[in-house]
């Protein structure tokens, strides 16, 4: 029995040492001309060779075109429908992963829906908590990874993607484009039947997004000069600070704004000297940054906005889109009037004036902003 496994043993040993490991990848080497100066096609896996390269298991294949591309490619001689795509390929939009940049006029603008990743000339941003997971879920960085398209250009630009956010650039090739491929692992989708096309996207292994299930990253507002646009006399109140104002039954105003909100700067500088003669208590908040659960939406439809609050409830509103309030933002006169006719303080004697038309309206407020 000792000798048998022995045996055994030994013949394990022996087919294990005459395994032979996958030969490694040329290293991607950009083609000459505008192939690869405008796409970074790889000169040695490309449409012609990919075929001696398929079906490795160190490496994983993505073409990057949408089943149905917004984009009319037809218009330069490609397909905007994924008519057919290379075995072994797994189907991952790039549109999805960030947006498109530097098509050809004559296909169009293409998708401009959600995507994992914004593009500006500062470089790469994520615009979902998960996008990054995502991306290495899909592109896994230790394994070989080969890209293709329709014409190039998608695999080109998720090449650019992935190196710039820490992927190793020669472990990722530009094959090419499908529109080009003559191999012998072509997997038609599409067909005809009585003169009419049919895509069976059935066929693809496709992994999509699903946008509504991730969470998204909420980009800051561009600082204001605070300054510039609202008194800085008046001092800022949080909603958890105006909720005890409010439980306290005190006598005040409550000042509502949103940054670059051109009434606002127009309005703020009467506020502003009405609140410096100290004849009331007011306070600020702005529409940005609130709960999205918070009551004032509900009470604030544009800004600039004043509500007085006594005995915990609001008892005057101040609105730029009631023609009957409009000409109370013209003058700390006619401001203090208002507050007079509400709050029973006194009447000044104004000196800051604006045109009370360019109050009708007001900031449109929109929840959540």
């Amino acid at each position: 029995m000792k000798k048998r496994i022995l045996s055994v043993l030994c013949l394990s040993v022996f087919l294990g040492a005459c395994t032979e490991a996958e030969p490694p990848l040329p290293l991607p080497e950009a083609e000459s001309g505008i192939r690869g100066e405008q796409f970074g096609i790889d000169r040695n896996i490309n449409e012609s060779t990919i075929d001696q390269y398929l079906g490795r298991e160190d490496t994983v294949y993505r073409d990057m075109r949408m089943l149905v591309d917004e984009a009319d490619y037809s218009a330069i001689g490609g397909d905007a429908y994924l008519s057919g795509i290379v075995e072994g390929f797994e189907v991952v939009p790039y549109p999805f992963l960030c947006n498109v940049e530097g098509l050809p006029p004559e296909v169009g603008a293409g998708y401009t829906g959600n995507s994992l990743f914004s593009h500006t000339e500062d470089g790469y941003t994520a615009n979902y908590e998960e996008s990054l997971t995502i991306l290495e879920y899909l592109f896994p960085k230790d394994k070989n990874i080969i890209l293709m398209c329709g014409g190039g250009g998608y695999a080109g630009m998720t090449k650019n993607l992935l190196t710039a956010l820490g992927w190793d650039a020669d472990r990722i090739w530009n094959a090419g484009g499908y529109w080009y491929y003559k191999g012998e692992h072509s997997i038609s989708i599409r067909r005809e039947e009585n003169g009419e096309a049919y895509y069976d996207f059935h066929r693809l292994a496709y992994h999509p997004i699903e946008f509504t299930a991730l969470h998204r990253i909420q980009e800051e507002p561009e600082p204001v000069p605070e300054e510039t646009v609202y008194p800085s006399t008046i001092p800022s109140i949080t909603e958890d600070s105006l909720d005890e104002k409010i439980r306290s039954g005190d006598l005040f105003a409550l000042y509502l704004y949103l940054p670059g909100c051109s009434t606002c700067a127009q309005f703020s500088p009467i506020l502003s000297e009405y609140a410096d003669a100290g004849l009331l208590e007011i306070h600020r908040i702005s529409m940005i940054g609130l709960q999205e659960d918070s009551f004032l939406y509900d009470e604030v439809l544009y800004t600039p906005t004043v509500l007085l609050f006594e005995n915990g409830v609001i008892t005057a509103r101040l609105l730029p889109n009631a023609d009957e309030d409009i000409p109370y933002y013209g003058s700390t006169e006619k401001l203090s009037e208002w507050f007079h006719i509400h709050a029973g303080t006194p009447v000044m004697d104004g000196t800051a004036e604006t045109d009370p038309g360019d109050c009708d309206t007001g900031c449109e407020v929109h929840a959540g902003e």
